[in-house]
């Protein structure tokens, strides 16, 4: 499942805890489907406005509900900003976790990763826009990215694909053009054709042969659309 597919199911990643009897009348169900309205409408409102544009009347607006509902769901503003954190990057490690199972090679792992990634800021701006913003105004979100990143370097390394050292350096590295190569497609700077480029650079920053990499795009490509990534 892509990223951008779980960007789109914001709000299913966490799910609520919930009795028995709850769910017999249909409450709790009526009540996933407005926390994923005001978290996807909270998603756009972010790529929007950015975190000065996080109120609790505007997101209700925006989702059409009232704002004592966003309250009902959410004590405060911060705790709707957590939680909106918490599920993206949430469905982000499932993705990563699905990507694990399918493909054994953590080279091809990366390509797919700067794919899905780059077609989620062509596809779905909003989207990408709010996980640019969190990458950069919440520590607890950042961190967590990194650690996803850091992880994959870690696997290539130790399996022999990548040829630097694993750290903070090649962590930020990654995480930077990624960033920057998101921002590119969002602005219109760039287009989702380039994306390839953008992940043959991300493999040469990692140390990947030279001659390898074609190979390891052309297979990320072929897993990418057998697998409906």
């Amino acid at each position: 499942m892509s990223i951008l597919r779980l960007t789109h199911r914001i709000g299913v990643a966490t799910p609520s805890v919930m009795t028995v009897t709850q769910t017999t009348d249909g409450y709790p169900a009526k009540r996933r489907r407005t926390r994923r309205r005001l978290l996807r409408a909270g998603l756009t409102r972010l790529a929007d406005q950015g975190p000065a544009g996080m109120s609790a009347g505007g997101i209700a607006s925006a989702a059409g509900v009232a704002t004592g509902t966003f309250y009902n769901h959410f004590p405060t503003v911060e705790d709707f900003y957590a939680a909106l954190a918490q599920d993206v990057v949430r469905g982000i490690e499932i993705g990563q976790t699905i990507l694990t199972d399918i493909e054994n090679d953590p080279a091809v792992r990366v390509a797919i990763g700067a794919l899905q990634l780059l077609r989620m800021a062509d596809a779905d701006p909003a989207a990408a826009s709010a996980f640019v913003t969190l990458v950069a105004s919440r520590p607890d979100f950042r961190g967590r990215v990194r650690a996803l990143i850091s992880d994959a370097i870690i696997d290539g390394v130790e399996a022999d694909r990548f040829d630097v050292k694993a750290g903070n350096a090649s962590t930020d590295a990654i995480l930077g053009a990624v960033l920057q190569s998101m921002r590119s497609v969002i602005l219109g700077e760039a287009t989702y054709v380039e994306a390839m480029s953008v992940a043959s650079l991300m493999l040469r920053l990692l140390g990947v042969v030279p001659g390898q990499i074609e190979s390891i795009i052309e297979r990320a490509v072929s897993v990418t659309a057998e697998a409906d990534l």
